[in-house]
C-alpha cells in the first residue's frame, strides 16, 4: 500500500484541526459537486522492535516563530522587486510540492507548521498537475479544488504565503483548457480575495504543443492569450494579488516573454532552474530581464540535473544562491511532498530506518532530510540583513 495512502490514518486522527473544504465559502451554483467522505478504513502499521541509531535522532524543533504574512503583508510588485506593505524589497524563500495528486494525504497542520517554524519556509506553492487520462485535477475536480482549499487554509492559518500553480497537461482543445483553467481560479480567487497569503501561477509547464515551435510563436499564439484569459478572471475577484505566469519551453525562455509583456499590475515571469543544467549563461539572461525591471520568480529549482539523476551539486547550488539573493529573487523549490526516489526530493521516506509516525507526524530528524532538503532549509533559514545587501551593492561598485 503506497505511504500517502496510509498517511490518511494521521489526517483522520487530526481531523478536528483541518480546516473545512472552501465549497462552504461560495454559493453551491459555483461550485462543484462534493461527495461525502468514506469511513477510513482501518489500517494496521506493521512495526519492528528493532531501534537503530536513526530511529533516536532527536526531531528539529521550531526556530522560527514570526508569522510571515504578519511581518510582510500584501504584497506588490514594482519593477523587478517583490515589495512588503511597507514598499520593502523582500525575497521569499519556499517549496514546492510534487503534483498534487502524488501528495494526497502528506500536508497536514503539523507539516506545514514543520516547514514554517523548522524549516523557515516563507512560501508553500501547490502544483496542479495530470491530464485526463491520469489521477489529477482534469479527472476529479471536485476532489482536487477542495484539497487546494484545505491546503490554502493550512497555510493561512500558519501565516505563510502559498502559490497555487496551474500546471495541468494541455488539452488538443486550446479552448477546452483555457475554460476549465478560468473556472478553477475564477472560484478560487473569489474565495480568497480578501487573503494576502494567495498567490496565483498559471500554467507552469506552459503548453508545449510543438517541440519545433519556436519560443516567440509559443509565446504570442498559445500562452499569452491564456494567461490574458485568466488573469482578467482573477483579477474581477482580486486586483492585487502577485500572479506568475509561465514562460516558453516550460519556463527556459524568459527573454522572449520579457520581450513581450502582459499589460497588468503584479505580474512575475516564472522562470525555472536545475543546477546541474543550467550555469553563468542562463544568469546573464535572468540578469539582463531584470535590469530591464521585469520582475522574475523562480518557480522551480533543483541542485540537480533536469533529469532529476545525477546527484546533487552543491558548488552550482551555492553559486545560484548567491545570484539570487544579490539580486533580490524569490524561489521555490523542488520538490516535497511524495516518497518518490529522485535527486530533486526534499525527503527521504524511502528509508527503512524510521517509522511511520517520523515520516508523516513532520520535525523530521535529520536523517529522514535528503542532502537536497538540508541544503535548502539552510538557505531558507539564513536571514537576509541590509549588512548583506550593502556588502553586495559595495562589491558591484
Amino acid at each position: 500500500m503506497n505511504r500517502f495512502t496510509n498517511c490518511l490514518l494521521i489526517a483522520a486522527v487530526s481531523g478536528a484541526v483541518l480546516l473545512s473544504s472552501c465549497s462552504a465559502n461560495l454559493g453551491p451554483e459555483t461550485l462543484p459537486s462534493t461527495t461525502p467522505a468514506t469511513e477510513t478504513e482501518e489500517t494496521t502499521i506493521e512495526t519492528t522492535e528493532l531501534i537503530t541509531p536513526e530511529m533516536t535522532d532527536p526531531s528539529s524543533e521550531a526556530v522560527i516563530t514570526e508569522r510571515i504574512v504578519d511581518k510582510y503583508g500584501q504584497l506588490k510588485i514594482d519593477g523587478a522587486k517583490i515589495l512588503n506593505s511597507e514598499d520593502e524589497p523582500v525575497i521569499l524563500k519556499g517549496m514546492s510540492s510534487y503534483g498534487i495528486e502524488k501528495c494526497e494525504g502528506f500536508f497536514t497542520p503539523e507539516i506545514i507548521k514543520t516547514l514554517a517554524q523548522d524549516w523557515g519556509c516563507d512560501i508553500l506553492r501547490i502544483s496542479l498537475t495530470g491530464d485526463k487520462e491520469s489521477e489529477g485535477y482534469l479527472k476529479d475536480p471536485e476532489k482536487y479544488f477542495d484539497m487546494v482549499c484545505e491546503i490554502c487554509n493550512m497555510c493561512i492559518d500558519q501565516g505563510i504565503y502559498v502559490l497555487i500553480d496551474w500546471n495541468v497537461a494541455y488539452m488538443e482543445d486550446s479552448d477546452e483548457n483555457e475554460e476549465v483553467a478560468v473556472d478553477f481560479f475564477s472560484r478560487l480567487s473569489a474565495i480568497y480575495s480578501d487573503s494576502p497569503n494567495v498567490l496565483y501561477e498559471v500554467d507552469n509547464n506552459a503548453f508545449m504543443l510543438d517541440e519545433d515551435e519556436s519560443a516567440s510563436a509559443e509565446w504570442s499564439d498559445d500562452i499569452k492569450p491564456f494567461a490574458k484569459a485568466v488573469i482578467g478572471a482573477i483579477r474581477e475577484n482580486d486586483e492585487d494579488t502577485i500572479i506568475v505566469v509561465g514562460t516558453p519551453k516550460a519556463c527556459t525562455s524568459l527573454d522572449t516573454a520579457a520581450d513581450s509583456e502582459l499589460d497588468y499590475d503584479n505580474i512575475a515571469y516564472a522562470c525555472r532552474f536545475f543546477a546541474g543544467t543550467h550555469g553563468e549563461e542562463y544568469r546573464e539572461i535572468i540578469e539582463s530581464v531584470i535590469e530591464d525591471d521585469i520582475c522574475v520568480f523562480i518557480n522551480e529549482w533543483s541542485m540537480c540535473s533536469d533529469s532529476f539523476t545525477g546527484g546533487i551539486l552543491y558548488v552550482e547550488s551555492q553559486e545560484w544562491m548567491e545570484f539570487l539573493s544579490e539580486n533580490q529573487i524569490s524561489w521555490c523549490n523542488y520538490a516535497i511532498g511524495n516518497d518518490t526516489y529522485d535527486d530533486a526530493n526534499a525527503l527521504m521516506f524511502s528509508s527503512e530506518n524510521y517509522t511511520f509516525e517520523q515520516k508523516y507526524s513532520g520535525h523530521w530528524p535529520n536523517g529522514l532530510i535528503s542532502g537536497s532538503g538540508l541544503f535548502v532549509r539552510e538557505q531558507m533559514l539564513l536571514v537576509e540583513t541590509e549588512d548583506t545587501a550593502d556588502e553586495t551593492e559595495s562589491t558591484e561598485e
